[in-house]
């Protein structure tokens, strides 16, 4: 079994076993930013708020669908991604889109950076693309659910110009965003080709064409192409006195699409970003709603990896907090540990890092603060049980295997995740099922046979969205699933996350 695992592994690119430190996320927050900081490093704070004397407009074109040669875009090269261009080319679309269908989104901040790069990294489009942005529409779909508007805007601008079946989702990216105008250049240059009446009526009325939007909603509603909702919502949208009292009474869908959400927000009753999917969280980043509710949405985001690490912090640290209890005292340990260790306070950083990881220890805070926090951490002076406590910390951090080397276990699991992080089990011996199906995918790892032949037919890109599927699996408690999707992600070059993926499955298992 070792002589085959490794056999294979000599025919994968020789890059991919170079994983990327940083998220995907991170890494465009870097771009965008235009310098490079490490994750806890504060920005220097403008004297006053900056202000735009212009609006963001996607700069976004549009064209026939003949025009498009091939749905290849991304945004991370493979340097960064560590994976080849090929990846994809030899799989048929139909399967590529079924497997990002059943790939539900995780909870694992490992499994959470390793999807980010494959829905970002550059490479050839299915051999049986055709022009036809399937792929890449499957793809955007996973990042609104991961709730990464940002990347997903980024990468339809790459994409430019648009393909007319993908101005829909980037009409809908746009609403979501907190930055952009609403797409309506796009909408309107496709005219009655848009499929959906609303958008346009929208749209036409924000162009301050009002005559043509009441002449078309009048039409759409005479045809019902409209729901009797959304038909009373567009005509309180647009001043009509002629709305349906009853209709606008029904409650709000509980997930309402992007311009339903705006237009509750044009008439004066928004709906609570906190009761709607992940992707209208994004909505509050900007602090135009509050610091409470951008403080909601930074943490909805974040647990899912679909915010920098950097950008949190900067919204965690921005104001004292308003009160005690819930999210004020996360605020307050994080605050006071991130300024323990700007000063160097060695008693200080022990007391706040212990009050800390108490408060946010078992929440999904756990994997962020350790990546804030662990590269600190780990260099600053401490008492031995601090230090003790930040090296368990740092596990789930890309520095785990530092951290390991200071560890004195004290407990099995302790024991466990130090022999985890190191790659050296000779010393431990499995406690559980669990454990030693952990242990196994790193001596003795078991490939399915599915696995070769999609390897052998160069369908890389195959193997780690099946390998990702798997690791959920396990992840609920399929010990066969588990230990498949760990030797497989180790046999393509992807140590790194799967070890960093069973750290975190061990620690953040409660």
């Amino acid at each position: 079994m070792k002589a085959r695992f490794f056999a294979i592994a000599l025919l994968l690119p020789c890059d991919l076993a170079a994983e990327t430190p940083l998220s995907a996320i991170d890494w465009l927050d870097e771009q965008r930013l235009g310098t490079a900081s490490e994750p806890g490093q504060k920005q220097a704070k403008p004297i006053e708020p900056p202000v735009s004397s212009s609006v963001n407009r996607p700069d976004i074109e549009v064209s026939t669908l003949s025009e498009i040669q091939s749905d290849s875009v991304g945004l991370l090269p493979p340097s960064v991604t560590g994976f080849p261009l090929t990846m994809w080319h030899n799989s048929s679309t139909k399967d590529l889109v079924t497997l990002l269908g059943d790939l539900p989104v995780s909870h694992n901040p490992a499994i959470q950076s390793l999807t980010m790069r494959v829905l970002l990294a550059e490479g050839d489009a299915p051999s049986d693309s055709e022009g036809k942005f399937t792929f890449f529409a499957a793809r955007l779909e996973k990042l609104i659910d991961y709730g990464a508007i940002d990347p997903a805007l980024a990468l339809v601008e790459r994409a430019a110009p648009l393909p007319a079946p993908l101005v829909p989702l980037l009409f809908d990216l746009s609403l979501l965003s907190d930055t952009l105008q609403p797409a309506c250049d796009q909408v309107l240059q496709l005219g009655p080709s848009y499929p959906h009446d609303d958008a346009r009526i929208y749209c036409l009325a924000r162009r301050g064409d009002w005559l043509t939007a009441t002449l078309m909603l009048d039409a759409a509603s005479a045809l019902g192409t409209l729901s009797a909702r959304k038909t009373a919502l567009m005509q309180l949208f647009l001043e009509d006195e002629a709305f349906d009292t009853m209709a606008i009474q029904l409650p709000p869908s509980s997930a309402p699409t992007p311009l339903e959400f705006r237009l509750y927000e044009a008439i004066g009753e928004p709906l609570a970003a906190t009761s709607l999917p992940r992707a209208f969280a994004v909505s509050d980043l900007s602090g135009d709603h509050g610091w409470k509710a951008q403080l909601h949405a930074a943490e909805r985001l974040i647990e899912f990896g679909a915010l920098g690490d950097n950008r949190f912090l900067g919204i965690y640290t921005d104001n004292e907090p308003a009160a005690s209890g819930g999210i004020w005292d996360r605020i307050s340990a994080i605050q006071n540990l991130d300024n323990a260790l700007l000063a160097e306070d060695s008693l200080e950083i022990s007391l706040y890092l212990g009050n800390a990881w108490q408060l946010l220890g078992s929440t999904a805070l756990a994997a962020p603060m350790s990546r804030l926090f662990s590269a600190r951490l780990l260099s600053a002076e401490l008492s031995q049980d601090a230090a003790q406590l930040a090296g368990k910390i740092a596990l789930l951090s890309p520095s785990y295997e530092a951290a390991a080397l200071i560890i004195s276990p004290t407990t099995d699991q302790d024991a466990f995740l130090v022999s985890l992080a190191t790659g050296d089990f000779t010393a431990y011996t499995p406690q559980s099922e669990f454990e030693k199906t952990i242990q196994d995918a790193f001596q003795t790892p078991r490939i399915p046979y599915s696995v070769n032949q999609l390897m052998s037919q160069g369908k890389l890109g195959e193997v780690i969205l099946n390998a990702m599927i798997q690791f959920e699996k396990g992840a609920a408690g399929d010990l066969q699933d588990l230990l498949e999707s760990l030797s497989t992600l180790r046999l393509i070059g992807l140590e790194d996350t799967a070890r960093r993926a069973a750290l975190a499955l061990v620690m953040l298992a409660d």
